[in-house]
């Protein structure tokens, strides 16, 4: 169980009530009697605590332990020490309107644990408050089986957000009573005011500071012992810690790309080459180099040796060489219209076949046989030099060497045509 109050949550100057004390507050009271006030605050206070006067008060009703325990916590400020000492915290048991204990301030600032008003002093931290001045204020209650075992501590923080504390006190086999507590509040102090903050009560352990915010519960076994426990904070996590050194301290880098850096040695270094296409590379030799196959695409660098280097996966068409002897030149295929004789008689014509042109007449004389038409193609040039060889474009030089000569006769044809040798006759036969 752990209920826990900081007031944060109201408005500065409105009465605490029933309805707002709960949201970002913490745990909403039960009850509330008079007038509570919210009321501004500094430090490690701000921004809001409660401010009581006579008759207010501020409780939780209903708690439930899991043992006969119950640890509290609350800060409180008095604006001026009473004339005689008072309560101004309480725990009960409800149903029973049983006083279990009563924290009590007195004229000299003295903070006692009763377990009423008219009761004897359980245990008592003498001058533990100053008027006007914020102190964090802790016990327990052990309530009793008997009347005769009940235990008590206090604790008076002036430090209020201190760690540990040499304000302490307990006692054991005290008269609590024996009825469990099921109540706890924050009352007035009749005739004085007094402001509170961080009121908690919790049945897991001692509650510690509520500054830096701890929503965990330091957990500890009872003791009759009267040193301070530990107080539990949560882990913090700091953005960073101001260097006590006269030196800068260094500056972390962020991630860089590094483009480039400058060499610092004497010699240059090595330039990355591209990757180049060379499409003819020139070569100082005295020897001829084998003819390039047509669209080939040297990838790399100039041979730096003084032979030739060898061209793969081209189409040879020759290959120039230093002999005295020239290259044979292919001619062209061509087709013989016919054959020039030296005789002096004509060749006899084969006739072509011919077509017969209209019906035969009935007259006993032939008709003359039709000739076809010669297409010449062309005559041959008589020309005494060699056309230069070409291949796709680019002379085959390099070379020398005699030339063929072509030649041709014209020769005039003779056509003659005999005869045909069919006979038409024909007779007209009258019909009966």
């Amino acid at each position: 169980m752990l209920r826990r109050n900081s007031f944060n949550g109201g408005t500065a100057g409105t009465s605490v009530t029933v309805a707002n004390s709960g949201g970002t507050s913490g745990d909403a009271f039960q009850v509330t009697n008079g007038s509570p006030t919210y009321v501004a605050a500094t430090g490690t206070r701000a921004p809001l605590a409660a401010s009581l006067n006579d008759p207010d008060t501020v409780q939780w009703r209903n708690i439930v332990t899991a043992g006969r325990e119950l640890w509290i916590r609350t800060y409180v400020m008095f604006a001026s020490l009473p004339s005689a000492e008072d309560w101004w915290f309480e725990l009960n048991q409800q149903a029973t309107s049983t006083a279990v204990a009563r924290l009590t301030v007195g004229p000299t600032g003295t903070i006692a644990i009763r377990r009423d008003i008219n009761n004897p002093i359980l245990c008592s931290i003498p001058a533990a408050v100053t008027a006007g001045q914020w102190a964090r204020i802790e016990a327990r209650v052990l309530v009793g089986t008997t009347t005769t075992n009940g235990q008590v501590n206090l604790w008076v923080y002036q430090t209020p957000e201190a760690a540990t504390t040499t304000l302490q006190a307990s006692a054991t086999g005290v008269n609590v009573g024996t009825t469990l507590i099921d109540e706890a509040a924050v009352v007035y102090l009749p005739g004085y005011t007094l402001t509170a903050d961080d009121f908690a009560v919790s049945d897991q352990g001692k509650l510690g500071a509520a500054f830096p915010s701890n929503p965990a519960i330091v957990v500890q076994a009872a003791a009759t012992t009267e040193q301070a426990q530990a107080v539990g904070r949560l882990k913090q996590r700091t953005l960073g810690h101001p260097a006590s050194q006269e030196t800068a301290a260094s500056i972390r880098p962020i991630r860089r790309r590094t483009l480039g850096q400058a060499a610092e040695a004497a010699t240059a270094l090595p330039v990355t080459a591209s990757k180049i296409h060379t499409l003819q590379t020139a070569h100082e030799t005295n020897t001829a180099h084998l003819v390039a196959g047509a669209h080939r695409r040297l990838v790399g660098p100039a041979a730096e040796g003084d032979q030739a280097q060898p061209i793969t996966n081209g189409t040879f068409l020759s290959v120039a060489t230093e002999a005295n002897l020239a290259l044979p030149i292919t001619p062209r295929k061509t087709r013989t219209l016919g054959t020039a004789l030296d005789a002096s008689t004509a060749t006899t014509v084969r006739p072509a076949r011919a077509r017969t042109v209209g019906q035969a007449v009935e007259s006993g004389q032939a008709q003359p046989v039709g000739r076809r038409k010669i297409r010449l193609v062309a005559a041959v040039v008589e020309a005494d030099q060699a056309q230069p060889l070409r291949r796709l474009g680019r002379e085959v030089t390099g070379a020398e060497g005699p030339h063929r000569t072509w030649g041709a006769t014209l020769t005039r044809r003779s056509w003659s045509a005999d005869p045909p040798r069919r006979t038409w006759s024909a007779a007209r036969t009258k019909e009966p």
